[in-house]
């Protein structure tokens, strides 16, 4: 049974306890003898009877009501006509419309039309009350045919059927307005609840990490981004701030002194990136609490990153065309000086510096126009193995270097991905062409397939001196290089090219026997 049909059966259940009660202390003082002078006088048996017949059918309406049958509003016809005949019956067997019994009358009809629902509620309110004043008049008229009583009175019967009729339509009008109220809270319950679940979707959807924390720095309230960016893999619910992130409490203090809102960018114990944390105050009465907004600090910077080579994008684009031009002059002319005769072997070195320039002035060019251009990748499924065998032996014939140079370490079983093969050749060739110029001894380079919480990925390890903490800072910052001749777009390139295919490239570790990229994919597909 559902908990709204109990709540609609209860007063029911509620008015036949009541029923039932008045049976038993009706039965019970008369059969005592403790009865007061206006409880059965005129037919003490016909009083005890109907009283035992009045509780017989209070209990047995009690067990129909928990049954749930017959229907609801048979059921409060049914129990209101029996009150109305069982209380003139009583009525009749203490003496008439004299004992005051009448009153019992009222309660039922307020009883029945207070119960009663649907759009037939007031007509049936209304029914009982014109039962009940006919039963009364039939009663009055009655007695006085047949002298069942010394005291007959049509002014008071009537007077008694006008106040059935006015309880009638008073608890009629009280009953629509109070289930009107419960059907408006109801509404706004109802609202408050799909408002109340919106905001828990919209809090633990958000991109942004939410925690609240109250005056003791209990944690009252977080979300999943949250546990995500501080590195926290359980309930922390009512913990205790300082004993789960000891860094962003060091920052919170920091608040409280100096009243910054936005911390400077910090890492938490157990977290993988840069942070940038918000505080604010929420006041609720005399209790004040504290809003934590936590932000990814890489994503902020990629975000004005992204903006600046947009930016950067666009004006070159608008200009290459005017610096091809003479750049292609240039190269022409370095050409034509290299072919005359009369140029000396000191010329022909000025003539090569002048090319390689020209040819790195191009290739920056064309990777700032790559940036804009926002090339969408064409993923193919691939065998990965097969794929990089291929392009080791192209990279050895290239460099010139040995099979022993370079080592590929395959899975067990092959594992393919979805990638762009040629924007999966400019990252490798990026990765490799970087680690060719730093690594030492042999071998040189070491590839290796493998396979972590079903992702593949792919490292690419040299075995160099390994990079600076402010090297390994910056290495994915656009036209950032520790070469003279490189343009710094080359590792970011690559970055971006991996987040388009749905993939993600990071500096997986770092020492002085070497550094290692790993591109990590997504989840393993079967060919």
């Amino acid at each position: 049974m559902t908990s709204n049909s109990n709540q609609r059966w209860y007063p029911l259940f509620l008015f036949n306890i009541y029923r039932l009660i008045v049976a038993i202390i009706f039965v019970g003082v008369v059969f005592i003898d403790i009865a007061p002078d206006f409880l059965g006088p005129f037919d003490s048996r016909l009083f005890l009877v109907t009283g035992w017949l009045y509780s017989s059918f209070a209990i047995f309406s009690i067990f129909t009501i928990q049954r749930h049958w017959p229907s609801f509003h048979l059921q409060i016809v049914i129990q209101i006509l029996a009150d109305i005949l069982v209380i003139i019956i009583l009525m009749h067997a203490s003496g008439g419309v004299h004992s005051g019994l009448g009153v019992l009358l009222v309660v039922a009809i307020a009883g029945g039309s207070l119960i009663s629902e649907g759009h037939t509620a007031g007509r049936t309110a209304f029914l009982f009350a014109a039962i009940a004043s006919l039963g009364i008049l039939i009663q009055v008229a009655l007695a006085d045919i047949y002298y069942w009583s010394a005291y007959v009175n049509y002014t008071y019967a009537g007077m008694l059927g006008m106040s059935f009729f006015a309880t009638a339509f008073l608890t009629h009008t009280l009953a629509r307005r109070v289930r009107n109220s419960e059907a408006l809270a109801k509404k706004h319950g109802l609202d408050l609840l799909y408002m109340e679940q919106l905001n828990d979707q919209i809090v633990q959807n958000i991109n942004s990490g939410i925690m609240v924390v109250d005056i003791l720095r209990r944690i009252l309230l977080f979300n999943e981004t949250a546990c995500k960016l501080l590195g926290l893999d359980k309930n922390i619910n009512g913990c205790s701030l300082k004993s789960i992130a000891p860094k962003l409490t060091e920052q919170l203090t920091s608040w409280k002194q100096d009243g910054k809102l936005t911390s400077a960018t910090f890492r938490p114990t157990n977290g993988t990136v840069d942070l940038i944390v918000t505080f604010t105050e929420l006041k609720r009465g005399n209790t004040v609490n504290i809003l934590i907004m936590l932000e990814d600090a890489t994503l902020t910077t990629r975000r004005a990153t992204q903006l600046k080579l947009a930016s950067l994008g666009r004006l070159t684009a608008s200009i290459a065309h005017e610096v091809r031009n003479p750049l292609g002059a240039i190269s022409h002319a370095a050409q034509l000086l290299r072919e005359s005769p009369h140029i000396s072997t000191d010329n022909d070195t000025l003539i090569q510096i002048i090319d390689k320039n020209s040819q790195r002035v191009n290739k920056i060019i064309e990777n700032v126009l790559q940036l804009s251009r926002n090339k969408s990748p064409n993923t193919e499924n691939f065998d990965l193995a097969i794929w990089l065998q291929s392009y080791i032996n192209e990279f050895i014939q290239q460099h010139f270097l040995t099979k022993s140079d370079i080592i590929l370490q395959n899975f067990d079983t092959p594992l393919f991905v979805n990638f762009d093969q040629e924007q999966m050749f400019q990252i490798v060739d990026n990765l490799c062409e970087n680690g060719l110029r730093y690594t030492q001894g042999t071998p040189l380079l070491k590839l290796t397939i493998g396979i972590n919480s079903d992702c593949p990925y792919l490292d690419i390890r040299d075995y160099g001196q390994g990079m600076t903490d402010k090297t390994k800072n910056q290495i994915f910052e656009p036209f950032f290089t520790t070469e003279s001749k490189g343009n710094g777009l080359g590792l970011y390139l690559a970055k971006e090219i991996c987040e388009a295919n749905q993939s993600f490239l990071n500096l997986y570790s770092n020492n002085n026997r070497g550094c290692c990229f790993r591109i990590s994919f997504p989840k393993v597909t079967k060919n």
